[in-house]
């Protein structure tokens, strides 16, 4: 007979444990299950080269425990203050075998249910409620809600590409550095597996060249943390400084082997702008071919036909709604690193961003499974100092806005006398969704403002325009308000620290929008401010023009700054870089 859990999560990395802890910590009947014999074991194996990208930054400043959990990108959230990875190493990027340790004794200090050396073979629904579970040993399990936790669950392979099953895949390349030295290496790929790999055999091949679907994607440019990484990146310094390595953006074709045992691709570049458009067809011979194209997260062999979910991405990554349930089985959930599957912008797919994400949605399974209201706040009357007290510490102080960056959001609903409800750490995508009638609706979340200018980010050196918030770059503050079809947003300036404290100027920020923020929510709600009141803290009106530390300059300087610009302009560029091969559509 089937052994019966109410709530069932298969894997126990990061995530598994994560929500075991919650699930525990709220006393449901719920079981994890592992293939291995330990937990975390997929640390055992990635990263290859051991080194995780992953920040643990122990020392910030500032004593707030949430604030210092914003740099803290390994540890598990509990009530245990030794259950912090911080307590493991020093290392601003650890080693995985720590990592290791620590998660082995996060589920054992815990005492999280773990059910080891179970591997499930499918996952099924034959009566239409239960999901059965069965497994090598022929064990079988029967719950009403599923969790999948596999992170990263079998090779992303682009099989577009003839001769692919020549390559070896990032899993299983030797890490013997005698099979590479004056060995030429191609790197199929453009993430940090890809730049990891040849940052590990730029010491000893003779040449490595990264080929790229796409041009990269940099994290300091996107903010997405899953993009490449500077750690991995020195292959691009070898690139530009002729040092034979190189980092390549073809469209790969075919792979073929020789006579000789060595691999030759068969590559196109496009150059559709050129005086005479068309198509650079080329070959380059290589001794070893490595694969490191990423992951699917969606484990298509386990799952029982009528219970396939659906995915996007080719097939990458889980369809999901705003709760993290598969979009087409019901009382299926991915969480860890497969909550990628609804956010490829913030942090879902990490550590740091996904513990949040859990954390959130045990609060969700509480109250659809167990009739427990979302946690709330709840004041009888309109009061602007409590709502700017909350406003200011939680965007100054907040791991998750911080981390979930316009992803997930807190909301403050007034109702039409005064009642304000306060609800933290809800997915925007899910407050959109929800119903609140006739109220005065506003949503905080922390964004980046890029997106707004054409320069690259590396060029801003400095604080965002404070006369414009609206146009701030880095993180800052973003308070959306919606009642019926209105809608209208106010925005604070970015600040050095990523903080807003009050009273202003311990935080980092350079200028204080305490005034017009609080005539802009007061009016929205329709309570007056009253003379005096609406005063940025050193006076001002609070908007950033011609205030605080800001000195308008003079025309005289206005004048010389035109005549340099117009300088600028003259220099003449007489060349373009017509290459844009098309993306083809593997990894």
């Amino acid at each position: 007979m089937a052994e019966h859990h109410k709530y069932i999560i298969i894997g126990a990395g990061p995530g598994g444990l994560q929500m075991g802890y919650f699930l525990g910590r709220n006393d449901r009947d719920y079981l994890i299950l592992e293939r291995s014999a330990d937990a975390g074991s997929s640390f055992k194996r990635y990263p290859v080269h051991r080194k995780m990208i992953s920040i643990n930054k122990k020392y910030n400043f500032f004593e707030e425990d949430d604030f210092n959990w914003r740099h803290d990108w390994n540890s598990l959230l509990s009530d245990d203050p030794e259950m912090r990875f911080t307590k493991y190493t020093d290392d601003l990027f650890p080693y995985a075998d720590d990592y290791c340790r620590y998660l082995s004794d996060f589920a054992g200090k815990l005492a999280l249910q773990i059910r080891y050396g179970t591997e499930v073979t499918q996952i099924s629904r034959p009566q239409g409620d239960l999901f059965k579970i069965s497994t090598a040993t022929g064990d079988e399990f029967t719950c009403q809600v599923l969790l999948l936790a596999l992170g990263a669950a079998e090779p992303q392979v682009p099989g577009e590409i003839e001769g692919i099953e020549l390559a070896t895949l990032y899993e299983d390349q030797t890490l013997d550095l005698d099979a590479y030295r004056n060995k030429r290496v191609g790197i199929i790929g453009q993430g940090n597996s890809a730049f990891e790999t040849a940052d590990y055999l730029g010491g000893v091949a003779a040449i490595v060249n990264i080929l790229a679907k796409s041009p990269i994607r940099f994290a300091w440019e996107t903010h997405y943390v899953g993009d490449l990484r500077a750690i991995n990146n020195n292959v691009f310094d070898m690139y530009q400084l002729k040092a034979l390595n190189a980092v390549l953006n073809p469209r790969l074709k075919k792979i073929e082997r020789t006579e000789a045992g060595t691999l030759v691709t068969t590559h196109e570049y496009d150059y559709p702008t050129s005086p005479v458009p068309g198509t650079l067809q080329l070959t380059r011979e290589y001794d070893v071919v490595i694969s490191c194209c990423g992951w699917r997260f969606v484990p298509q062999r386990l799952f029982a036909p009528e219970i396939l979910p659906e995915t996007w991405h080719n097939g990458k990554y889980p369809q999901l709604t705003s709760r993290w349930e598969s979009a087409n089985v019901q009382n299926l959930y991915f969480i860890g690193g497969s909550m990628v599957g609804n956010d490829r912008k913030s942090a879902s797919g990490f550590i740091h961003g996904y513990r949040y994400n859990i954390r959130v949605l045990s609060d969700l399974l509480e109250e659809r499974y167990e009739g427990v209201a979302y946690p709330k706040t709840v004041m009888e009357t309109f009061d602007w100092d409590a709502i700017a007290d909350h406003v200011y510490q939680r965007c100054s102080i907040s791991a998750a806005l911080f981390q979930l960056y316009g992803t997930l959001c807190d909301v403050i609903v007034v109702d039409k006398g005064g009642r304000t409800t306060i609800m933290r750490e809800l997915p925007v995508a899910r407050v959109g969704e929800m119903d609140f009638g006739d109220a005065h609706v506003f949503t905080l979340t922390l964004e980046f403002g890029f997106h707004h200018y054409s320069e690259s980010s590396i060029k801003f050196l400095g604080p965002s325009d404070p006369n414009r918030p609206d146009c701030a770059a880095f993180l800052h503050p973003v308070i959306r308000y919606r009642r019926g079809a209105v809608r209208d947003e106010f925005h604070f300036g970015d600040s050095l620290l990523a903080r807003w404290d009050r009273p202003h100027g311990t935080g980092g920020a350079v200028m204080s929008y305490h005034g017009g923020f609080q005539r802009w929510l007061c009016g929205k709600v329709g309570v007056a401010v009253e003379a005096g009141e609406g005063q940025g803290e050193n006076g001002h009106a609070g908007n950033g023009h011609l205030a605080g530390p800001f000195r308008p300059w003079t025309p005289e300087e206005i004048a010389a700054w035109a005549e340099r610009e117009k300088a600028a302009e003259s220099e003449k560029v007489t060349c373009h870089n017509s290459l844009r091969t098309a993306e083809a559509p593997h990894a």
